[in-house]
Formats: structure tokens, sequence, C-alpha cells
């Protein structure tokens, strides 16, 4: 009998809000367990870490530090010349990027998830009617993207529940 493949799970690519939201909602040194299991679900590639999000960790020196050895495992994926293409492209579409060069990554973590069919988690909102600049969701709205700004549904979609350390 063949193994049926669990659809229901999605690979996710996390923006950097995310990561910055878990090391405050759930820091480091009490919630060990949540960062091991978070780690195994990217050995396992059932979310992907990309290096201009690493790139976007400033200030956070725990975080920073937890990137470094998912970097030094080659747990991180670096762009390439096609999603680097992709995302000016995206960007002279839907505008995302301001004169300061804010919101930079998002242009990659959107090219990066469209040409590999990947889903994207973060917590932007949609823009606000007097925004000049798109968001996330309103980019993967238009390209047909999959993201959720819901932790409990990433969770379950990547089998988080189902770690076993």
């Amino acid at each position: 009998m063949d193994e049926q493949i669990d659809t229901t799970e999605k690979i996710y690519i996390l923006d950097t809000n995310i990561l910055i939201n878990f090391s405050i909602w759930c820091p480091m040194e009490f919630n060990e367990g949540f960062w091991l299991k978070l780690e195994k679900l990217l050995e396992e590639r059932r979310w992907i870490l990309l290096d201009v999000v690493v790139n976007e960790v400033l200030y956070n020196q725990k975080l920073k530090s937890w990137l470094k050895k998912q970097k030094d495992k080659k747990l991180v994926m670096n762009i390439d010349d096609n999603v680097r293409n992709r995302a000016v492209e995206i960007n002279s579409k839907y505008p995302m990027i301001n004169n300061t060069g804010n919101s930079t990554g998002d242009t990659y973590i959107i090219a990066y998830a469209e040409i590999n069919q990947l889903g994207i988690f973060t917590r932007e909102s949609n823009k606000d009617i007097k925004d000049n600049l798109y968001k996330i969701p309103d980019v993967c709205s238009e390209l047909n993207i999959k993201y959720t700004r819901h932790p409990r549904q990433f969770m379950k979609e990547i089998g988080f529940q189902n770690v076993q350390l």
C-alpha cells in the first residue's frame, strides 16, 4: 500500500516579524522545548528560513544567536538571482519598498514563496486605504500565494503538535 501524504500540511516561509514575536511571546530561556521543536521542523524543511530574514534581525541577541546556529547548520536558504529578479518585478507592480529601503525582505519572501509554491506566515495586516505601499497579505492575495497571520494555523499545518523531542 502506498504511503498517504497529508495534504493539510503546508510549508511556510517565516516573515521576520514572526521570529521577533516568537522571541517575545516564547522567550528562549523559559521555552526551550518550543525552540527545539521549531528547530527540528526547520531541519525537516517544514518551514523555511531565508537569509534575508536572518539579516533583518538586528537587536535581539538571543534570537540572533539562535539564527546563527541555524545558519551554521546550513538550514538557512539563500535567495538567488531568480528570486531577486522576480522580487523586482513584484515591487514594480505592487510597490512595497519605501525610500529608506524598509520592507526589502518582503519582496524576496514573496518571490521565493511564489517560485517554490510555499506559503508565508506573517503578522502584517493588509495595507490601509491611505497607505501607498502594499503589504505581504495584499500581494499574496494578488498573486494567489497562501499566507496566514495565525500562529495556531501555522503550527498545525507544519506539524508542530506532532514533534517529539
